[in-house]
């Protein structure tokens, strides 16, 4: 599966990576991401996943053929 990443996460783990995986959940991307990556792993807790243009829970299936975004949050003035 292609992972793409924004902002910090872009920045610590790259902006995209494939990930092999038959069949996995967004959380598990998640848990997964975040051990291989601890300077991220707060910021990918608190960061909103996207498949095919829509919001996601993290107990959404994602198959290997689909991308998953992921998005941090984001602060502003």
């Amino acid at each position: 599966m292609r992972i793409r990443l924004y902002g910090r996460l872009g920045d610590v783990i790259g902006r995209e990576i494939e990930l092999a995986a038959a069949e996995a959940t967004v959380g598990d991307v998640r848990r997964s991401l975040a051990a291989s990556h601890a300077a991220a792993a707060a910021t990918l807790g608190r960061s909103r996943a996207i498949i095919a243009g829509c919001f996601v829970a993290d107990d959404r299936t994602v198959g290997d053929a689909e991308s998953i975004e992921f998005l941090p949050p984001v602060s502003g003035g």
